[in-house]
Formats: C-alpha cells, structure tokens, sequence
C-alpha cells in the first residue's frame, strides 16, 4: 500500500470480551467509511470543479478589488495634478485639443470631397 494509508489497527486480543470485540468492530466500520468519504470526494470530478471555480472565482474578485483600488488612486492623483496645474496650461491644452479636432474634422471632409 502507499506511504499514505495509515496501519491497520492490531486485532483484539484472544481474550477480548464480546464487548470488546463489537467495539472494535464498531471502529473499523468508522475507519471504512471515513476511508469510503474520502476516496468518494476524490473521485467526485463535478465537486472538485466546482471547488475550483469557486477558488478562482475569489481570487479574481479580489484581483479585481486590488486594480480598482490602483486605478482609484491613479486617478485620485491625476485629478490632484490637475487641479494644482496653473489655469495657463489647461487652458493650452484644452487649445490643442480643439485645433486636433478641427484639423481631424477638416481632414475627413476634404477626403470625402474627393471621393
């Protein structure tokens, strides 16, 4: 047998009493059906699935919590930055951005004309 499966227990002495005896009986019937329950829960393919989806199921739940987290900082300091960047600069920005879009709007309708 393997290194893993405990010794059978001695057996009851010659003089055991019947007590003693149903007794001992009585505990390996225990140790069979402990021995049964585990062998079942091994070979239950279902269960273990389960049990393991259910695993991965917290740990990308909590992966999820932890970037969320980052991402709420990430974006706590990026709104800090802004509102500590002088008015000039957004206001630059905010320029190029709109000459961006103009330009981009220009570009695709003079595109469109010459289709």
């Amino acid at each position: 047998m393997s290194s893993t499966t405990p010794a059978a227990p001695p057996d009851p002495p010659p003089d055991a009493t019947p007590e003693e005896i149903e007794a001992d009986i009585e505990a390996a019937r225990e140790r069979l059906a402990s021995s049964v329950d585990a062998l079942t829960a091994k070979l239950d393919v279902k269960a273990q699935a389960k049990q393991k989806a259910q695993e991965t199921s917290a740990q990308a739940r909590q992966k999820a919590q932890e970037a969320s987290e980052r991402v709420g900082a990430g974006a706590q300091q990026a709104y800090e930055r802004v509102r500590t960047t002088s008015p000039a600069v957004l206001l630059a920005i905010a320029a190029g951005v709109v000459g961006l879009v103009v330009l981009l709007v220009v570009l695709r309708r003079r595109s469109s004309h010459q289709s």
